[in-house]
């Protein structure tokens, strides 16, 4: 399954809304009050972090190194990132 960032007219199981979800469940943690309700702004906002970050996972895949042995022979896999 590739990742999902999201768009500001669909936040549905991607990762801009769990973002937003994490958002909402640290704010009154951090904040002391109730989160504030989603706005336009927010949800832009958490989109755009959400594209950043795949952007930036797909185009930097030498960052994960995946090591294995197999019947004593070591073998290094190579990741490939999918999303939008």
């Amino acid at each position: 399954m590739a990742l999902k960032a999201g768009t500001p007219s669909d936040l549905s199981a991607s990762m801009a809304e769990e973002i937003q979800n994490a958002f909402t469940n640290y704010y009154p943690e951090v904040m002391g009050t109730a989160a504030p309700p989603s706005s336009k702004q927010m949800q832009l906002l958490f989109v755009a972090i959400s594209r950043g970050v795949i952007k930036h996972l797909r185009d930097h895949p030498e960052a994960f190194v995946i090591k294995t042995t197999f019947d004593g022979t070591p073998y290094n896999a190579v990741v490939e990132i999918s999303g939008n």
